[in-house]
């Protein structure tokens, strides 16, 4: 796939440079008006061999997974029971007055659904 996306990419470039409008590239490679405009633009800041190599290079790496600490996990519990099993948006109140955090509601629920189920403390 990714062989396919660079060989569309040097293909955009060459028909922009022939003069061809962005819609017509588009069209002719089965992409996205704006996927063109935004390789034309990278192309244009980075040149063909740096778009290419920034392009490949991008969604390699390691990504760090998006966990909730274990120190959040027991300060939204221990709210919970200190407030008297209030609600998410109860506890994402304290949590930010007391603590300084931001926690989405959802989230809440979720850290709550660990330890939790529904009707029992």
């Amino acid at each position: 796939m990714e062989v396919i996306q660079t060989t569309k990419i040097i293909l955009a470039w060459e028909l922009f440079e022939q003069g061809l409008p962005k819609t017509h590239i588009a069209k002719r490679l089965q992409v996205n008006r704006d996927t063109v405009r935004l390789w034309i633009g990278g192309i244009a800041t980075l040149g063909l061999v740096g778009f290419l190599d920034s392009y490949v290079n991008a969604k390699k790496g390691p990504r760090p997974k998006r966990q909730v600490d274990a120190i959040v996990k027991r300060r939204v519990w221990m709210l919970r029971d200190r407030e008297m099993e209030c609600c998410g948006q109860k506890i994402a109140y304290f949590l930010n007055r007391e603590f300084g955090m931001k926690l989405s509601v959802p989230k809440i629920y979720e850290i709550l659904a660990e330890k939790y189920v529904a009707g029992t403390p």
